[in-house]
């Protein structure tokens, strides 16, 4: 066992021997345990921890009792409460198993990447993993849906950006090309079949295959050519951004492995599921 898999390996003990503990006596939990699945989630989860790292929970329950555990508490708008227990700092939250089991069919990177890679603690009536089982089921259908989405999407949303070049409002631009690079990074990720975290360490998670290796060099490249556009100052000087080329090497080398996997380049109709990065 490697030096992460063992801290990994602490980190959950503890959270399985401490913290659920604590978790469990608070009042907002305590009168509903047997309607209450426990998981771990984020960088302890997934093996990307280290011996400082947080520890994240979530806490899982119907609808109707999740109207009942959060009242006066922030989850709703992403905050999650936050404990010391023997000096490690523990983060913890409740949300409903419909809202997780919407956010997985619509095929969200961020639910299928955090309840995807949960690690459970504690799950009565096996109610998470019952809500989670399908996506293991279909996982290949799932990967399919959203290489071929996202795929589309990149293509679609490029001749977005070249939209925006004629319009010369330098801000949409930029917007619109982090979006791309986003777009490129995931697709890299999924042709290589790899695990990415959408919401942190995007690059350092999806490209550490094959073809995101490949890619790397080329996508700092997209990010470098970003820092140009502020010496952009009118419409003639964006004939020169190289952004564009450089994003259509990349473009072409990502469908040119979905064509070689087997995937389709470029739908009838948008997948809306991948519309939002």
């Amino acid at each position: 066992m490697n030096s992460m898999n063992e801290c990994q390996s602490r980190l959950l003990e503890f959270a399985k021997g401490r913290c659920l503990t604590h978790l469990m006596a608070l009042p907002c939990f305590s009168a509903h345990l047997e309607r209450l699945s426990f998981v771990v989630v984020g960088s302890v989860a997934t093996g990307l921890c280290h011996e400082g790292s947080d520890i994240d929970i979530a806490v899982i329950c119907d609808t109707s009792l999740y109207e009942v555990v959060s009242a006066g508490m922030t989850w709703g708008s992403g905050r999650p409460s936050e404990v010391e227990i023997e000096g490690r700092q523990v983060h913890y939250y409740a949300t409903s198993l419909g809202e997780i089991d919407r956010g997985l069919r619509q095929l969200d990177d961020t639910y299928l990447y955090t309840y995807g890679n949960a690690v459970i603690l504690r799950d009565p009536g096996h109610q998470f993993a019952d809500c989670v089982a399908w996506v293991q089921k279909q996982a290949e259908s799932v990967r399919r849906d959203r290489i071929e989405g996202k795929l589309d999407m990149l293509l679609r949303r490029s001749r977005a950006l070249q939209q925006c070049l004629v319009a010369g409002d330098v801000l949409m631009i930029a917007r619109v090309a982090i979006e791309l690079v986003t777009r490129c990074a995931k697709l890299a990720g999924l042709l290589d079949d790899i695990q990415f975290d959408p919401r942190k360490q995007l690059l350092a998670t999806a490209l550490q295959g094959t073809l995101g290796r490949r890619l790397r060099n080329q996508i700092g490249d997209l990010l470098s050519s970003l820092g140009t556009l502020g010496e952009m100052k009118d419409r003639d000087n964006l004939t020169g951004w190289r952004f564009p080329a450089l994003l259509d090497g990349v473009t072409e080398s990502l469908c040119a492995e979905a064509s070689r996997q087997g995937f389709r380049v470029g739908l009838a109709r948008p997948d809306e599921r991948q519309a939002g990065e």
